[in-house]
């Protein structure tokens, strides 16, 4: 119950609640006004230009944001007026929706914003040509009615901004939280009993979360750090929210370093309860960064709720237990892997207990923000020129496909509705525009949603009418309906459809009263809208993304040899930036969610496309397992100091190196000889060496009963570099292999 209640509570707070209730404010408000002075249809008219306008609005800085809808209130402005003007000619208007349906499906090229955008001006065009043609004064003044709608959304948005201009931020944030609480509950289920036995499931989950992570991340940081480097917030607020970032990018990092070999661990540990130990105390750390995103949302203070030392304490005592039945040195580093669990769990713990800290303002003012970083480098610069548009006007643009596949679609499902004399064809198009999406895996899942969706939200449409006739209950369900659609409309799509379609036909109910056959043209329209839009995405020049995965791949590995040498750099003589291990970080967890995302998406696509699967699943998990080594490395050597360096480390980093030289020149260009890695690398067998010479010393100590020594700090220090640089090779090894399959042999 009490789970229930924080997910209610965390829905209420979100992003997608607030913009469901802004936008179901601005549609239903011109409605009312024109509904009582006796013109609901004029009002409707308003409320479409409200709510085009609202699709297109996305998060961004303030000057996006006012930029984006005033460009949106224009495009919508034309769409409106050309589809007026020329709707009365069926033969213009199939020109109309071809030119009107590329033009939009382009401004993808601007990123979500465009593409928002031109949904938006699609959506329009679609509405009115579900209305009777009228003559062009008539014409003329419907626009300029949705003219008034759009300027009425935007000034509601602006204001709302001005009054509370964090809370987008704020809320963004709270999901990256709160997502982040999601990927350690996911690796938490590594340590759960019997998780031996669904490894792969486990993973897939893992790997799964880590994409939605990510895109959090980024979300975040365009968001907040544009704000930040634009001077637009030097407060306390602001500089929380900078502040509370920077140590959940860090805290995900320190997540991903307690990576082990699983197996090897249920194997020396599983008949015991250790595990399950650790399992639970992962779990209380779950619940704090869920309370802490939670009042991050509410802009609230969080205080702990659980005492994380304590548990870790009884943890440790546990571990002391086992280490008792252990009479030599050889036995005990098998500890070694827990212990440097408990110790990366410690160190959270500080991180946490910073994050309950920070979300008190008068905590912040004395902090600083690293002057070693530049924040702006962790943003991404829209370009809205008309160059990238001119770039994409060719073929081997996907998104020039796509557009060409949407104004198809959309120009057959009007010939259709022409030639059956359907009555709506309206809804059929807008069936095809939302759901035709550049990519097959993603259309085809949009399209099982809304067909989902549809019949299910006609079914609970049609037993409202079937049971009521009081104007007032169906009204009341209808703002229910356009609150639910708005709210889970980017989240869960399914759900959002279920309201859109009971929304739609009590809107009809109101203006053209035809009780349940309105739910029945519904599902109608949407079978033949979704069957065009399958088709036109399964045969009109179809993306499939094993394409695109060798550049995904490719660029996951250069991303990581990067990310390495930075990280390296602590334990060599090399100089350390700050920023740049930072930039590299960032960049290797957005190129592991783009890999991952086009895997999914080709796990959606049909079998016959889905080449080396198995091949390429394989090579993401790998990537991820070297993610969380270098992760190991970085964490133990920003937080402990590297205070017994190798000369053999500069050898093994060129080593590595030369590993990844080579998969790359593999990925890229599998024709092409490169020069083979090293099979055998002495450096580390020089180091093997040097770490048995430490196992006697410091077994000759515990025979002379000495505690903690530098031979022992030296010999910890070293098997924790050897075994993560140990593993890096195999992974590497593992990793070739795997490309010399899927690349070399397709």
């Amino acid at each position: 119950m009490r789970h229930w209640i924080q997910e209610v509570r965390n829905f209420i707070y979100s992003y997608h609640f607030s913009t469901g209730l802004r936008t179901t404010i601005s549609v239903v408000v011109p409605s009312i006004v024109f509904s009582m002075m006796g013109d609901l249809p004029m009002g409707i008219v308003a409320s479409l230009g409200a709510l085009a306008t609202a699709l297109s609005d996305v998060p961004g800085t303030a000057l996006h944001k006012r930029n984006g809808i005033l460009t949106a209130i224009a495009f919508i402005f034309l769409t409106a007026l050309g589809t007026s003007l020329i709707s009365p000619y069926p033969l213009l208007m199939t020109g109309w929706i071809l030119a009107c349906c590329f033009a939009n499906g382009m401004l993808l090229v601007y990123g979500n914003r465009g593409g928002n955008i031109g949904i938006a001006c699609m959506l329009v065009m679609v509405s009115i040509l579900g209305e009777n043609p009228v003559g062009p004064a008539e014409a003329f003044l419907h626009c300029l009615v949705i003219l008034g709608g759009s300027i009425w959304y935007g000034f509601l948005a602006l204001l709302l901004w001005q009054i509370r201009p964090y809370l987008s931020v704020q809320q963004t944030l709270a999901e990256c939280i709160m997502e982040t609480a999601h990927y350690l509950e996911e690796r938490a289920g590594f340590y759960a009993k019997d998780a031996h036995k669904n490894f792969d499931e486990i993973y897939k989950s893992v790997l799964a979360q880590q994409v939605i992570v990510s895109e959090k991340q980024e979300a975040v940081r365009e968001l907040l750090l544009k704000r930040r480097s634009a001077q637009q917030g030097s407060t306390s607020i602001n500089k929380s929210m900078v502040l509370i970032f920077m140590d959940i990018v860090d805290l995900q990092e320190q997540i991903m370093a307690s990576q082990t070999d699983y197996l090897a661990l249920h194997n020396d540990f599983g008949s015991m309860d250790i595990l399950e130990k650790f399992h639970t105390l992962i779990q209380e750390f779950t619940g704090e960064l869920e309370l802490i995103a939670t009042a991050v949302a509410a802009g609230q203070r969080s205080l702990p709720r659980a005492n994380l030392r304590h548990e870790i304490d009884k943890v440790q005592h546990a571990i002391a237990d086992i280490r008792k039945t252990m009479p030599t040195l050889k036995e005990r580093t098998k500890l070694l892997t827990l212990t440097n669990i408990l110790h990366n769990l410690q160190d959270m713990t500080q991180r946490i207990y910073n994050l309950h800290r920070l979300t008190r303002l008068e905590r912040v003012k004395d902090e600083v923000i690293d002057p070693r970083l530049q924040l702006a480098s962790f943003t991404t610069r829209n370009r809205y020129d008309v160059e990238p548009l001119v770039n994409n006007l060719t073929f081997e643009s996907h998104i020039f496909r796509h557009a060409l596949r949407v104004s198809i679609a959309a120009v057959t499902g009007y010939l259709l509705g022409q030639v059956f004399h359907l009555d709506r064809v309206y809804w059929i198009l807008l069936t095809i525009v939302v759901i035709l999406k550049p990519g097959f895996g993603i259309s085809k899942a949009r399209s099982y949603q809304r067909i989902i969706g549809t019949i299910t939200g006609a079914l609970f449409a049609a037993a409202v009418l079937y049971l009521t006739a009081n104007t007032t209950v169906i009204f009341i369900l209808m703002l229910i309906c356009i609150l639910g659609a708005y709210s889970f409309m980017t989240q869960q799509y399914t759900l959002s459809v279920f309201f859109v379609t009971p929304f739609v036909i009590f809107l009809l109910h109101f203006l053209h009263p035809a009780h349940l056959q309105n739910a029945e043209l519904r599902v109608l329209d949407t079978f033949i809208g979704v069957s065009i839009a399958f088709l036109a995405s399964l045969l009109l020049w179809p993306s499939w993304e094993h394409n695109y995965l060798p550049s995904h791949m490719s660029k996951m590995v250069k991303d990581n040899a990067r990310y390495l040498d930075h990280v390296m750099r602590l334990y060599t003589d090399r100089e350390f930036v700050m920023n740049d291990y930072k930039l590299a970080r960032k960049d290797t967890n957005v190129s592991a969610a783009n890999l991952m995302s086009a895997f999914q998406r080709m796990l959606s696509e049909p079998k016959s496309k889905q080449i080396h699967g198995s091949e390429v699943y394989h090579f993401v998990v790998l990537n991820h397992s070297l993610m969380s080594h270098i992760a190991a490395m970085a964490n133990y050597g920003m937080l402990h100091g590297v205070h017994y360096p190798k000369p053999e480390y500069k050898l093994l980093n060129n080593y590595l190196q030369q590993h990844f030289s080579c998969i790359v020149g593999l990925i890229d260009d599998p024709a092409t000889k490169t020069t083979p890695p090293p099979t055998n690398m002495e450096a580390l067998e020089t180091l093997d060496i040097e770490l048995e010479k430490l196992y006697q010393l410091r077994q000759q100590e515990i025979n002379d009963g000495k505690g903690e020594t530098p031979v022992r700090e030296d010999m910890l220090e070293t098997k924790m570099v050897r075994d993560q640089l140990n593993a890096m090779f195999s992974l590497l090894k593992d990793m070739k292999k795997t490309i010399d399959k899927t690349i070399k042999h397709p």
